[in-house]
C-alpha cells in the first residue's frame, strides 16, 4: 500500500519576508532604548553638578502618569529607576493625611471633634522617639490644651505643638491660634487612627491606601522585599524601628506619582484640602491646608511638601487646576537643589515656595527660626 502526502507548497517571497519581519520586529523595538526626556537630561546634569548620587522622579500630566526615570551624579554611581525605593521623609505626611480624610469621609472620624474623644486612655507621648534601641520614656499628656485639639488642627499644623520634643509634651501656644510645623502633631493623629481602626499604621496604610492605589513599592517601614531596589541614604540612613506617620514612608517615584494622580482626580478631596487654609507666609502666598502646603499663584493653586531626613531629601508639587505634578526623591542632603528646576519644567512659572525659609537649610534657616527674620 502506498501513502501519498499532499504536495509541499513553497511560500511566496513576500510572505516569507513578512513572516521574518514579524518575528524580528518585537526584538528590534525592545532593543532600542528610549531617548531620555529633556527633564531627565536636566536632572542628570544637575545631579552631577551637585554630586547627588541618586535621584528618581516621576511626573503627572492632566491627572495621568507621564514621564519618569532616574539619574546618578556620582562616578561610578548607581542609577536609580522610577521604581527604586527611597525614604521619603516628610512626603509621608500628605499620604497619611489622605488616609485621615478618607476615614473622615466614611464617618469614622470627625475633623472638628476634640481628639480626646477617640483616646479614652489619654495620649501616651514618647519623649525619646529617635533614641533607637533604648526603652521608651513616656509621659501621659494631661495639658488642658489637649482638650481642644482636633484632627483639622493637626493636619494644618495649628495645634500649638512643637516639631519634636525630647521632654514632656507641652504646647507652645493655644490650639488654633497660630501656625507651627509639627511632627509631634502627626504622631498624635497616628495614635488616634490606630485607636479608631484597631490597626497598626502599617496595616492601615496598606489596606486603605497602598493596595487600592496599586502602590506596590510603598510602606511606612523598610521591608525586606525592597532590598533589590532600595537606595541607601548618603551619608547615612536612619533605620526607624517603628512606623511613624510624619516621616517614615518608604516609596518610589512612580508610586508617589500614582498617589498624586489619585489625589488630583478626587475633586471633593482637593476642595476639602484647600478650603480655608492656615496662613503661613501671606506675603509669599503660602498657607497650609489639610496635609499639604499651599501656594496661591496668580493663575493657579498648588499643593507642595518637602522631605528632609538624614541622608535623604525629597519634594512634591501639584497643580490643582491642571492636574499636573512632579515628585523627586534623592539620597543626598543636597537633593533639594534639584527641586526648583524640576518643578519649573513641569509647572512653569514663579513658585514662591522656593523663597521660603521652610525649605532652606543652613544659616538663613537658623536666623529665621532664632530671630524671626523671615520673609
Amino acid at each position: 500500500m502506498r501513502f501519498t502526502f499532499p504536495p509541499i507548497r513553497k511560500p511566496r517571497l513576500a510572505s516569507a519576508v513578512a513572516l521574518l519581519l514579524a518575528c524580528l520586529l518585537p526584538l528590534c523595538v525592545e532593543a532600542a532604548p528610549a531617548a531620555p526626556s529633556e527633564l531627565q537630561q536636566s536632572i542628570a546634569r544637575r545631579a552631577r553638578a551637585k554630586h547627588v548620587c541618586a535621584v528618581a522622579y516621576a511626573t503627572v500630566q492632566a491627572g495621568q502618569l507621564a514621564d519618569s526615570g532616574g539619574a546618578s551624579g556620582c562616578e561610578p554611581g548607581f542609577e536609580p529607576a522610577a521604581d527604586s525605593v527611597f525614604q521619603a521623609a516628610s512626603l509621608s505626611k500628605p499620604v497619611f493625611a489622605y488616609a485621615v480624610l478618607k476615614l473622615a469621609q466614611e464617618g469614622m472620624l470627625d475633623l472638628d471633634t476634640p481628639l480626646v474623644h477617640y483616646l479614652p486612655q489619654g495620649y501616651l507621648h514618647v519623649q525619646n522617639t529617635f533614641a533607637f534601641g533604648q526603652p521608651p520614656v513616656t509621659d501621659r499628656v494631661a495639658a488642658p490644651e489637649l482638650q481642644a485639639v482636633t484632627a483639622r488642627m493637626l493636619l494644618q499644623h495649628t495645634a500649638g505643638l512643637p516639631n519634636w520634643s525630647d521632654g514632656a509634651l507641652a504646647f507652645d501656644f493655644p490650639p488654633g491660634s497660630s501656625w507651627q510645623y509639627s511632627g509631634e502633631g502627626y504622631v498624635l493623629l497616628q495614635r488616634v487612627l490606630e485607636s479608631i481602626t484597631h490597626q497598626t499604621l502599617d496595616d492601615l496604610m496598606q489596606q486603605r491606601v497602598f493596595a487600592p492605589l496599586g502602590m506596590r513599592n510603598s510602606a511606612f517601614r523598610w521591608q525586606p522585599r525592597f532590598a533589590p531596589a532600595f537606595v541607601p541614604g548618603m551619608p547615612r540612613y536612619m533605620a526607624l524601628p517603628e512606623a511613624l506617620a510624619p516621616l517614615s514612608l518608604h516609596t518610589s517615584a512612580r508610586d508617589y506619582a500614582t498617589f498624586l494622580a489619585a489625589l488630583l482626580a478626587d475633586r471633593q478631596l482637593l476642595q476639602q484640602i484647600t478650603q480655608a487654609p492656615a496662613p503661613v507666609q501671606p506675603g509669599l502666598g503660602l498657607a497650609w491646608g489639610l496635609g499639604w502646603g499651599i501656594e496661591h499663584g496668580e493663575q493657579d493653586t498648588y499643593l507642595w511638601q518637602w522631605g528632609n531626613n538624614p541622608g535623604y531629601r525629597a519634594f512634591a508639587m501639584a497643580s490643582v487646576n491642571t492636574g499636573d505634578a512632579v515628585v523627586i526623591l534623592t539620597n543626598s542632603e543636597d537633593g533639594l537643589t534639584l527641586a526648583e528646576p524640576a518643578v519649573n519644567s513641569v509647572l512653569p512659572g514663579t513658585h514662591n515656595v522656593f523663597k521660603s525659609w521652610l525649605i532652606r537649610e543652613g544659616l538663613s534657616h537658623v536666623v529665621c527660626k532664632q530671630f524671626n527674620w523671615c520673609f
